[in-house]
């Protein structure tokens, strides 16, 4: 049997992996909080001039939330916001542990009352490990996009390199790696389809986090560290300045 066509058997089949990879995600989960505590605060206001100040929204999961950056400063909304050059007001709803589920129940409800210009939506990697399929993914991807308000450039940041996290032994590895492409390719077809914004984290950010683990990844060996959190942010700000949203 061909390497694709085991990670095909192993991703869609066996209860028994699915057991082996939840218990998994349980034991980063609780590893997480304690190498790297509760996440920094990070709703606040950013940058300074003549403009008037792009109100951004994050949703999603702990990559959104900051788990793994070493301060507020570090985490990839702030280091987005810095990068912008102009005043930004960030509010974060994402939380660590979402999946995309989550988001639409719960983070989404609370966006309208913040009037966004932009929301950043970081999300796919506890889908991952909780084995959301395809197609449940997609089906709840494209309700929280149908739900952003109208008025809003909105941002999708695809999802990460999960065969590259140094915390997941072989075969979860591959494994993971494997379903965080198949949902990636869900997010990309979801911002070609409503005209949002895609950032490939996987394609920008994976090779590095492959070549030098112990730098882009924080002490708990599954979250970026700030220097993996600088490269997401580079990347998101490269599509955001081809964009015309700095325009507003």
């Amino acid at each position: 049997m061909s390497r694709r066509r085991w990670l095909v058997a192993v991703s869609v089949g066996m209860p028994m992996v699915a057991v082996v990879v939840l218990a998994v995600e349980a034991g980063l989960a609780r590893q997480g909080e304690m190498l790297t505590g509760a996440p920094p605060e990070l709703d606040t206001s950013v940058g300074e001039g003549p403009e008037p100040s792009l109100v951004v929204v994050w949703l999603g999961d702990s990559t959104a939330a900051g788990v793994g950056a070493s301060r507020a400063a570090a985490a990839l909304p702030i280091q987005v916001a810095r990068g912008l050059d102009r005043p930004v007001d960030v509010s974060v709803l994402a939380r660590s542990g979402a999946t995309v589920a989550d988001v639409v129940d719960c983070q989404l409800p609370a966006i309208a009352e913040l009037s966004p210009d932009v929301v950043f939506v970081s999300v796919g990697a506890n889908d991952v490990t909780h084995l959301t399929s395809r197609a449940d993914f997609e089906r709840a991807y494209r309700r929280l996009v149908a739900g952003l308000p109208e008025s809003a450039e909105v941002v999708l940041l695809g999802v990460p390199d999960m065969g590259a996290i140094p915390r997941l032994a072989q075969p979860l590895r591959a494994v993971a790696g494997f379903r965080g492409r198949q949902l990636d390719d869900v997010v990309g077809e979801v911002a070609a389809d409503t005209g949002s914004a895609y950032v490939d984290i996987d394609g920008e950010a994976g090779p590095p986090f492959r070549r030098d683990p112990e730098r882009f990844f924080a002490a708990d060996r599954y979250h970026p560290s700030d220097a993996g959190y600088e490269l997401w942010a580079d990347a998101v700000l490269a599509v955001v300045r081809r964009s015309a949203m700095l325009e507003r």
